[in-house]
């Protein structure tokens, strides 16, 4: 009885633990998708332990966790360091995200959608047109990512969708670095209209190389932006 005592208590001590450690590490993860902690930011482990109130411990396990997702580097007893955006995840990522909506404008069209159907990419795509115009970058990025998410969802694959919008997550902070940095041009709004039409064509083939060619856009000048200013570990 004594020692199964002791294990419910050992396990009852781990829990609050590593609902602790989780916290943190959303919290410190989160703050780096969104480059509150921007790439080159260091923090000392007693820094991070005044900012989310918690001991060592947490913080220490959250980081080794953040490590390993190759988001931040632990100095020794220097705390860590936010990394850099890595050349080679960046392309894994993009790579991934643009094969699978590919897929989906390929898997959509072979459904042969009506324009009553489509009218909401049009919508989406006229988005893109007016914010280009106004310059408001934070509109248009919200438009053109807003395609694709539409575009995935009425494919109706939903583990398709999921595994997306994994990859969103992933390139949250490269679109936030990014977003300001980039040119824009009127060459997304006319290369995604030529995906719209190519689905009222039920071209599946032609709309699938239209999203690949416009993702392509977007990674080279994304990348070309993290290595104009030297965020870009290669």
């Amino acid at each position: 009885m004594p020692a199964m005592a002791d294990a419910r208590n050992a396990e009852a001590l781990g829990k609050p633990r590593e609902k602790s450690t989780n916290a943190v590490y959303q919290k410190i993860r989160g703050k780096i998708l969104c480059n509150e902690f921007r790439p080159g930011m260091q923090l000392l482990e007693q820094d991070l332990v005044a900012m989310f109130g918690v001991s060592r411990t947490p913080i220490r396990e959250a980081l080794i966790r953040l490590q390993n997702e190759h988001l931040v580097q632990i100095v020794p007893r220097h705390g860590m360091r936010v990394r850099n955006v890595s050349m080679a995840d960046l392309q894994e990522v993009f790579a991934i995200q643009t094969s699978l909506e590919a897929t989906a404008a390929e898997a959509l069209a072979d459904r042969k959608p009506g324009a009553r159907e489509l009218k909401a990419l049009d919508k989406d795509c006229d988005e893109i047109e007016r914010a280009f115009a106004k310059g408001d970058r934070d509109a248009w990025g919200i438009a053109c990512e807003g395609f694709y998410q539409r575009l995935v969802e009425m494919s109706g694959n939903a583990r398709l969708l999921q595994i997306v919008n994994e990859c969103n997550e992933q390139l949250r902070r490269v679109r936030e670095l990014t977003l300001r940095l980039i040119d824009l041009d009127a060459s997304h709004a006319q290369l995604l209209r030529a995906v719209v039409d190519a689905l009222k064509r039920a071209d599946g083939a032609a709309a699938e190389a239209l999203c690949r060619e416009h993702r392509g856009l977007i990674l080279k000048s994304r990348i070309e932006a993290l290595q104009r200013y030297k965020i870009l570990d290669v």
